[in-house]
């Protein structure tokens, strides 16, 4: 008697194979769409919806790993174009998953060429880790106190030591209202990695009881002049001084450092001596032009909008304070001793407008200033975290370079 057995076997496991070819036809489509839609959502503003807001801010980050995530789905409609079956499912995932790795590729290349044209450089196989430093601050300090509350000065040294290192003041962002040196400690951290004496500082945060607009800066001059003081002391190189900021430091930072040079920055601490003046300013999606920002700047998401935390800065509309306005406008000092400052700028950015920093940074050319703005594709605000991410790595690798060129940097 013929045994039935080995047949029944046989059609079972081609049964279960043609529901894996399928299943995993279903998952690249799926993969396919979802890549192929985070792509599709540059074609629209950025803050038009979670959606357009997820596909512009997602790509400095992961922009690797969707590379992988399309690959991978490609690679599962393979067995299904190998038995020529389900013919609908197989042209469905087959566009999906292509579209996708072409978009991911396209915009992956996009950020890693913008990094390479002006001078910077990507690791890969760093971005799809997305590590960042880790090392705790060398020294945490009060540089001035201030209506009773004491100001933080965190000292971040390069592994090294201090002497002969470049000096950099970073100043955090969160829209003159929220942030602190301490939740900016991995910015700190890598800068004093790559060989620089860091201090990132706090300031007075605006409020609905308390505007900043002449407090923020004022403390940050004092800032100034303390990292410029001990910095000395501990035998770093102040002759090499960077002042850094992202988002709103970034507005206080080139505000620091061109009212520095036009000899017009107040001080908390006037009775330390002069402010000093930065060689370099370097910032990331900063608010130059806040008019431009207050006018046209757009909320992401229901409580974060441009125009309340310039209203709380300020103490009110840029139009009910115009003296206010023009004293926090970087553009106020402009000068021939305004040093070189460096703007790294997403341009998806429509939270703090692309478009006003731009304006800004021509009008600094024009008045003769070493102003360089590089453009950062496929990215939006805050698009360099984390650290060791792609975009990350474009703001990190460009800014060194930038700073290299003009001797600013470690001696390696």
């Amino acid at each position: 008697m013929l045994s039935t057995q080995q047949p029944t076997d046989s059609r079972q496991r081609r049964t279960r194979f043609a529901r894996s070819r399928t299943a995993a036809a279903v998952v690249a489509a799926a993969l396919g769409t979802l890549v192929a839609l985070l792509a599709a959502a540059n074609f629209f503003p950025a803050s038009s919806n979670i959606l357009t807001l997820a596909g512009t801010y997602v790509w400095a980050s992961a922009a690797p790993h969707l590379f992988l995530v399309s690959l991978g789905a490609v690679l599962l409609t393979i067995p299904l174009w190998r038995a020529r079956r389900r013919p609908v499912l197989r042209a469905i995932a087959s566009a999906t998953t292509g579209i996708a790795l072409v978009a991911s590729t396209v915009i992956t290349g996009s950020l890693i060429h913008s990094a390479t044209s002006h001078g910077g450089s990507v690791n890969l196989v760093q971005a799809l880790a997305l590590a960042s430093p880790t090392e705790p601050a060398t020294r945490i300090s009060t540089y001035v106190t201030v209506d009773g509350e004491p100001l933080e000065a965190r000292v971040y040294q390069p592994e090294d030591g201090a002497i002969g290192a470049p000096v950099m003041m970073y100043i955090h962002g969160g829209g003159w209202e929220t942030g602190s040196a301490e939740e900016s400690e991995p910015t700190a951290q890598y800068w004093a990695g790559q060989g620089w004496y860091v201090v990132s500082v706090n300031y007075r945060l605006s409020s609905t009881q308390q505007p900043t607009w002449d407090k923020a800066p004022a403390d940050l001059a004092c800032a100034l002049n303390w990292t410029d003081r001990h910095a000395a002391e501990a035998g770093a190189d102040t002759d090499r001084l960077t002042v850094m900021g992202d988002s709103a430091g970034g507005h206080l930072a080139v505000l620091l450092g061109w009212s520095a040079a036009n000899g017009a920055a107040a001080s908390t601490c006037a009775d330390q001596g002069e402010v000093p003046v930065p060689d370099a300013i370097v910032a990331s999606y900063p608010a130059i032009d806040l008019q431009y920002n207050y006018d046209h700047g757009v909320a992401p998401v229901p409580g974060i909008d441009p125009q309340e935390f310039t209203h709380l800065f300020l103490g009110g509309t840029p139009t009910e304070y115009p003296d206010r306005l023009r004293a926090v406008s970087p553009l106020t000092y402009l000068g021939d001793a305004t040093p070189s400052t460096l703007v790294m700028q997403p341009d998806r950015d429509d939270f703090i407008p692309a478009e006003g920093n731009y304006r800004g940074m021509e009008s600094a050319s024009q008045a003769g200033v070493d102003a360089t703005i590089v453009p950062v594709p496929f990215a939006w605000h805050a698009f360099d975290a984390p650290q060791g991410g792609l975009g990350g790595q474009v703001k990190n690798t460009v800014t060194q370079n930038w700073l290299e060129e003009r001797d600013l940097a470690p001696q390696r």
